[in-house]
């Protein structure tokens, strides 16, 4: 029987911040915002899950202006 990764899809925030090639504390900031990166805590370590942090960052995803010209097209 093998045993089951519960933590499989968390990551700690230093880990979280190397991936997004950002400093620690900017993960960190994010999480204090209102609808801020939402974080778990084990004990007094604070962990990102990947799929939440994945919908999070899809979520504050910007999209063109339909009724304005791009500068290609002008």
């Amino acid at each position: 029987m093998s045993t089951p990764k519960f933590l499989e899809d968390f990551v700690t925030l230093e880990d979280f911040a190397a991936e997004i090639k950002r400093n620690p504390k900017t993960p960190k900031r994010w999480s204090e915002q209102p609808d801020g990166l939402p974080l778990t805590w084990l004990g007094k370590t604070p962990m990102v899950h990947i799929p939440t942090a994945q919908q999070w960052l899809l979520s504050r995803m910007k999209r063109p202006n339909p009724r304005r010209k791009s500068a290609a097209s002008a």
